[in-house]
This record gives structure tokens, sequence and C-alpha cells, in this order.
């Protein structure tokens, strides 16, 4: 699962198949690690696998001294993530731009190069080896395509260093307000504080307004839901994303001035995007996040602010075979967004949610449904797996 979703771009240069060295335990005995920033934890990792592994275990040392080292380092002021391998006859260099990516890299080099693979919280294949051969005179650079990765299981939640590994986030939903992460309306006004006095703040329908979805035209419900934005974001100054998002029904607002918008814009998506538009203007330094989920699916015709998240969902979908095969509408409303917008957040669903024992064999639908994603501007995916042990729950989860 991890090298369906981390999808890499892989640039190399120098490439020659004869341009290749054995470093045999002897001989990466003489080496030492190098780790120029302060996450000393990396490097002791790197070390607890080569003793395991080969049976050596290097110093450690925070610059370089002797000709033969691994240097393991990262460069905060690049804003992209990277990670770079790069190999000399004498040195082996593990770059990035965080230290997060660089334990990522840290990480693949173990797969890649020693065989170390992570099929469980509580089971890792250390293969015991003499030697590793690498290339010498080459670099290879690693951009990822998507910058979020999240698989919703309790594997990852409850172990962030297992997360790690598989480079994938331990959260849900980093970086998001609490409380606010999605279906979101009816937290910025409750119906059973408004209602009573101010129906027209909720949707028109059969002309009886409902408490179902809020009036995204009345500026009342603007200056509210505003205020509520503002208190969420100072009680919770770290985080730099909230959803601002429509409650989980389909009974949306149908009064004149939504109905206006909504045929304007080919879609109910419309007075959606004109609402957490006006909203991301006030919070530029903000991710204002919002659904394209059921009767929001279809795209409007106005694009979203630079600073607007749409996350995109494909519960409609047939999880048993590709979306491209079996589910064209999600396809094609994905394709519409990916014009308007670069800001695209997947939620997709990989496991059998009416029996979760049930088998449920969809391992020729996870990749390619993500390089769809990836190939229509998704650069944050979340795939819904089981929280709660299910039928192979660890090989769905990885």
């Amino acid at each position: 699962m991890k090298r369906l979703i981390v999808l890499f771009i892989v640039i190399l240069f120098l490439s020659c198949s004869k341009n290749k060295i054995n470093l045999d335990s002897d001989t990466l005995s003489r080496y030492s690690i190098v780790i120029e920033n302060e996450n000393k934890y990396i490097a002791d990792s790197l070390n607890v696998y080569l003793k395991k592994s080969l049976g050596v275990e290097l110093s450690i040392a925070n610059k370089i001294e002797q000709k033969n080292y691994i240097l393991l380092k990262y460069n905060s002021k690049i804003k992209d993530d990277f990670i770079s391998f790069n190999f000399s006859k004498n040195t082996i260099s593990i770059l990035a731009n965080s230290s997060k990516m660089l334990s990522y890299g840290l990480y693949e080099f173990l797969e890649k190069f020693i065989g170390i693979r992570w099929y469980s919280s509580d089971y890792t294949l250390i293969p015991e080896i003499k030697s590793i051969e690498i290339p010498i005179n080459k670099e290879i650079i690693y951009k990822p395509a998507i910058s979020t990765r999240t698989v919703h299981s309790r594997l990852f939640y409850k172990d962030s260093s297992f997360a790690e590994k598989l480079k994938v986030s331990n959260e849900a939903f980093p970086n998001y307000v609490p409380n606010a992460r999605v279906h979101t309306f009816h937290r910025f006004l409750p119906f059973e504080k408004f209602y009573l006095d101010h129906p027209e703040y909720y949707a028109l329908r059969n002309g009886k307004r409902l408490a179902t979805q809020l009036c995204l035209t009345n500026n009342d419900v603007f200056e509210i839901v505003k205020d509520s934005v503002e208190s969420f974001f100072n009680k919770h100054p770290l985080s730099t994303v909230i959803s601002v998002s429509q409650d989980d029904n389909t009974q949306y607002c149908m009064c004149e001035d939504c109905s206006k918008i909504h045929k304007k814009e080919n879609s109910p998506a419309g007075s959606m995007i004109y609402f957490v538009n006006k909203m991301a203007k006030l919070f530029p330094e903000k991710t204002i996040s919002t659904l394209a989920y059921q009767y929001t699916r279809k795209p409007p015709v106005t694009k979203p602010e630079s600073n607007v998240l749409i996350t995109l969902c494909s519960i409609e979908c047939d999880r048993s075979i590709p979306i491209d095969e079996g589910c064209k509408d999600f396809e094609s409303d994905l394709k519409g967004w990916s014009k308007l917008t670069e800001n695209i957040r997947i939620w997709d669903y990989t496991t059998q949610f009416t029996n979760f024992l049930a088998p449920f064999p969809n391992w020729g639908t996870i990749k390619p449904n993500i390089n769809l994603f990836v190939n229509n501007n998704a650069k944050w995916i979340f795939e819904q797996h089981s929280n709660n042990p299910s039928e192979l729950f660890e090989l769905g989860a990885i």
C-alpha cells in the first residue's frame, strides 16, 4: 500500500549499471553517521537497523570529520517536499527539506537498499545480510506528488512511529481545528439556538424552512459563521485549516437567491463556493476546507479561492472496480474540479462498510484510483479504511 500512496517522480543522473559498489560489514564499519540537524533520533534509527541487518554500529557526529560517512541533513528553507539520495565512492547523503521528509528518506533507503519491510506495528522483516550494493556517482531525487497521505486506521493513529515508516500521517485531519473538521454548519449555527427566532437562517424546502442546511445567501448567516470561524482559530492558533461545510444530508436551500446561484453555476455547489470564497478572503493565511459531496459534488463555474481546499468524496462509487471503469460520474466531477483548482483533497473509501469481516479483494482498484486522483490535482488523499480490526486489517491498511 505504501508504494501506492507515496507516488514519486524519480530523476536519475549519471545512471550506469556498472557504477555500483558493495559495502560489506567491515568496510561499512569505517563510516560515521553525520547528522547536521538536531534530530539525532534519525541517526539512532539508522544504527538500530544497521546493527540488526549487518551487525555494525556507526559513530555519530554533528560535522564531517572523515572521508567515509553517511550524511543525514535537511534544509527547512526549501518549501517543497523532496528526498535526495547522493552516492559517491566514499559517501552516502540523504537530504530533505524537513525532519519528517528526512525520516521518510531514511526509511526509503533502508527498504530499497537493505530490504527491510514494515508489515505491521509489531512485525518488521529485517534480513541479515553481509553487504549492501549502492550506486556511485548517482543522485536520486524523489518529489512526492501527494503532500498529505492519510490512511484512516488505528494502526497509524495509535503508533506514530509505524506511520512514519510507512510515510503516512498519524492523524486523520492534520492541521485542522479540532471539532471543525467536517460537516460543520450545525456547529456554527446550532438549530436549538437559532431556529426558533431565525428560521430564515436555514434551508427553504417546499415553502418551509428546515434545520438541514444553511441559507448561504443570507448575510446574517455569513456574519455569524465568520465570527465562529474567527473564534475557532483564536482558540487554536496553531491550526491552519477549518472546515466550512454542509451537514450530512442533501436538503440544501432552494430559496430564490440560492436557486439563482445554482442555476447560474450549473450546480448547488455554486452557493457553497460563493460562501466559502467570501470566507477565504477574510482569512488569507488560513485554509478554508469545504466538501464536494453528494449535492455539491458537481463542480460549479466559479473557481475556488487559492486557500479553499476542496474535499471531493467518492462515497457513491463501487469500490470493487476502478473508478474510471465503474464510476464515470465521479470521474467527470473530479476532472471538472481539477480544471478549477489545484487544491483538492480526496476522501476515498477502501473497505467493505456493510460487513467489515467479509472478504473484500479490492487490491486491483487502489492503484488505478490513486493514479486517477494524482493526475487530477489531488494533493491530499484520505483513504477511509476500517478504523477497527476487519478483514485483512493490516494488509489492507499498508
